[in-house]
C-alpha cells in the first residue's frame, strides 16, 4: 500500500509541477550559458562536467553536480587530432578500473576513415555523415586531467554513428549508439564490447550489433526521422534506455523511452518502447525541447536527470542550456515531468 500511494504523490507532484503550481530547485538552468549535450560524473576524486563545445573536448571540475561553479578546467581533445575534422559532440566521460574514457562523436578527414555504411543508401557519399563516428580516448592515468591516448572509432558492422554511451549488464559491457539509416534518419543500436574501445566479434570476425529502435510515432518524426542520444538509467534491477526523438532544431524535440523487459538484452523483443514521448515542454517553466540527457546514480541511492533545453519555444531565440532533475518513480517507472 506504501509503494502505492508514494507512487500517486509522484505523480500528482510531477502535474502540478507540469502546471507551474508547485516549483522546484531544478526550475532554472544550472549553466546559464552553455550546455548542449551535457554530462555530469561524480568520482571520489571530484565531480566533472563536459558539454558539446563543436571544436574540441573540455573537462571542467565543479564543485559539486548541481552547480556550475568551475574549479578546474582542461581541453583535452581539439578538433582537427588524429584524423578529425570538427563537429566534436556530446562527450562523456567514465571511469572503468583506475582509468578515465571520453567517448565522443567526430566528423573525419575523408582520408582518415572509411566512407561509413546506412543501410537505406548505396550511393551518394558526399554527405559528412558518411564521415562522422564515435570514437574514444583513454587517460594514461588515473588522473582525469592528465594525458590521453586516442583509441579509434567505433564503428559497428561499419555504420556512421553519433551519442555512444555504454551499458554494463551481469558482467557485460555494450556500446550503445545512434546508427544513421541514412541521412538525417538514425536508430538506436547496441552492440557487445570486449573493452571500452573494442567491439566484440563472432566466430567470422563479424561485430555482434542489435537495433533496438527506429523512429515509427509521429513525435518522434517532427522535423526529420529521429532516435538519437541514447543514455542508460539503472535502478536496482531495471534498465532504462531514454533516447531522443525529432529533429533538435524542429521545436519538437522530445524524449522517448525503452524498458527492458528481461532476457537477452541485444534482443529487440527484451524492451519494451514508449508509445508517447517521456519529457517535452513545460511552458509554465520557460523549458522548451528538453532532450539529450545523461543520468548521475548517486552514491545514496538518488538519481538526476542531466539534460539540456531551450528558454524559448523557437529554438533559434536561445541557446541550448544545463538543467538537471531528481528522478522519482512510480509503479516502477521514472517520472521525467
Amino acid at each position: 500500500m506504501q509503494t502505492f500511494i508514494t507512487s500517486l504523490i509522484v505523480l500528482i507532484t510531477s502535474m502540478l509541477s507540469v502546471m507551474g503550481l508547485v516549483t522546484t530547485p531544478y526550475d532554472e538552468p544550472i549553466d546559464q550559458i552553455n550546455g548542449g549535450d551535457p554530462y555530469i560524473i561524480e568520482d571520489e576524486s571530484g565531480c566533472y562536467y563536459t558539454f558539446t563545445t563543436g571544436g574540441g573536448i573540455d573537462i571542467f571540475q565543479i564543485e559539486s553536480f548541481d552547480t556550475i561553479n568551475v574549479t578546474r578546467q582542461k581541453t583535452i581533445f581539439w578538433a582537427g587530432e588524429s584524423g578529425t575534422d570538427g563537429d566534436i559532440w556530446a562527450p562523456e566521460i567514465h571511469k572503468f578500473g583506475d582509468r578515465w574514457y571520453i567517448v565522443a562523436t567526430a566528423k573525419f578527414k575523408r582520408d582518415a576513415v572509411p566512407a561509413g555504411k546506412m543501410p537505406y543508401i548505396i550511393i551518394d557519399k558526399d554527405n559528412d555523415d558518411y564521415y562522422r563516428y564515435s570514437f574514444v580516448l583513454e587517460s594514461k592515468t588515473e588522473d582525469i586531467f592528465g594525458e590521453y591516448e586516442f583509441k579509434g572509432i567505433i564503428a559497428p558492422d561499419g555504420l556512421s554513428n553519433l551519442d555512444g554511451t555504454y551499458l554494463k549488464k551481469d558482467g557485460k559491457l555494450y556500446f550503445v549508439c545512434a546508427a544513421y539509416m541514412k541521412v538525417a534518419y538514425q536508430s538506436i543500436y547496441i552492440c557487445e564490447m570486449e573493452n571500452p574501445y573494442t567491439l566484440k566479434t563472432d566466430s567470422k570476425g563479424r561485430h555482434i550489433i542489435k537495433k533496438l529502435s527506429s523512429p515509427t510515432y509521429l513525435w518522434e518524426k517532427n522535423g526529420w526521422d529521429v532516435n538519437e542520444g541514447p543514455a542508460v538509467l539503472y535502478n536496482g534491477d531495471d534498465i532504462f534506455i531514454v533516447y531522443s526523438a525529432s529533429g533538435y532544431s524542429s521545436g519538437k524535440y522530445c524524449m522517448g523511452m525503452l524498458t527492458f523487459k528481461g532476457g537477452d538484452i541485444m534482443k529487440k523483443s527484451s524492451w519494451k518502447k514508449s508509445a508517447t514521448r517521456v519529457s517535452y515542454h513545460i511552458p509554465s517553466k520557460d523549458i522548451y525541447s528538453a532532450g539529450h540527457c545523461s543520468f548521475i546514480h548517486r552514491d545514496n541511492g538518488d538519481i538526476f536527470m542531466v539534460y539540456h533545453a531551450n528558454k524559448t519555444k523557437d529554438f533559434s531565440e536561445s541557446p541550448r542550456l544545463t538543467y538537471i532533475k531528481k528522478i522519482e518513480f512510480a509503479f516502477g517507472k521514472p517520472v521525467f515531468m
